[in-house]
């Protein structure tokens, strides 16, 4: 059927060039296909899109407008083609969010025997879920083992960003397996974005809010970078001291650990794309001048 609408969409000596919104995993399926029948495409990340929208003069928002802010969109820029993950990567981004649901269904098991205390049935059944949960956690690390063992140089990339301090191999996984290898992203600052790590600023006349981040991006990466930020703060020295140097200007430790998410993950995007380890003697982002700040230091000015 969409092979058949294309059809009719196509005019002579034009090309057709798709665009799509990475919203959630809705597109994927879509864009996947798209790519093996050769079509030209672009996807885009939301933010991108939201900006591009606040330069029209739309008001309202339907599904309807929305596609034809898409197809506005791709006639008057000249946007990126979209290259699909290798297959490599999209099997890791399968492992790794099937992981995180075991895991998380681990954790609210965990919860639900402490929480309160039933009869000795129940309890039985909430044992012998736990236990399933587990037998399954140790299946999929042997399907990401045997599957890091067929792709080395996979292997080997992951390994230069589990150098760095509090970086695991489970937090590198699902961070190269949610940007597709940092595919997806351009910079430094889409990234951030991507990840819901970028800052946003509510002012109109008089009245002002503190400048927060997003959180509107890929939950799963700041899911996955917060325990990792946690632990860099007490075996990394350049995340100590920056997390030191916040804390001086903003009480709240919260800001902090978000500032050392964000630089985790702008690192990592650094190491892979250099195609280098960590080097804990290089000079630091705050020696050059670059080192990134939390929000509300950012609303201040404050580079570091």
């Amino acid at each position: 059927m969409t092979t058949r609408w294309v059809a009719r969409q196509q005019a002579a000596a034009v090309p057709l060039w798709f665009v799509v919104e990475a919203t959630g995993v809705y597109y994927e399926e879509l864009a996947y296909f798209l790519a093996d029948q050769q079509q030209l495409l672009s996807v885009l990340l939301p933010n991108k899109v939201k900006h591009f929208a606040r330069s029209t003069e739309l008001k309202s928002k339907t599904d309807q407008l929305d596609a034809r802010l898409l197809c506005r969109l791709g006639l008057e820029r000249a946007l990126p083609a979209w290259r699909p993950p290798t297959p490599a990567l999209r099997q890791l981004r399968a492992l790794a969010r099937e992981r995180q649901v075991l895991t998380k269904q681990g954790a609210q098991l965990k919860a639900r025997v402490h929480a309160y205390q039933p009869n000795s049935r129940t309890l039985t059944r909430l044992a012998a879920q736990q236990q399933l949960i587990l037998q399954q956690l140790a299946a999929l690390d042997q399907d990401l083992t045997e599957l890091l063992a067929a792709e080395p140089e996979l292997a080997r990339k992951l390994a230069q960003l589990t150098s760095i301090p509090g970086i695991g191999l489970t937090t590198a996984i699902i961070v190269v397996a949610e940007t597709s290898g940092f595919a997806i992203v351009e910079n430094e600052r889409q990234l951030a974005s991507y990840a819901g790590l970028d800052v946003v600023q509510r002012q109109s006349g008089l009245s002002s809010h503190a400048t927060r981040i997003s959180k509107r991006g890929n939950t799963r990466l700041r899911t996955a970078l917060y325990l990792p930020a946690l632990s860099s703060l007490r075996y990394n020295p350049w995340q100590i001291a920056f997390y030191a140097r916040l804390r001086t200007r903003h009480p709240s430790g919260k800001l902090g650990v978000i500032a050392v998410m964000r630089k985790l993950l702008v690192l990592c995007y650094s190491l892979w794309k250099n195609d280098q380890a960590y080097n804990p003697d290089y000079p630091t982002a705050h020696q050059s001048g670059h080192e990134i700040a939390p929000a509300t230091e950012v609303s201040r000015g404050y580079t570091g």
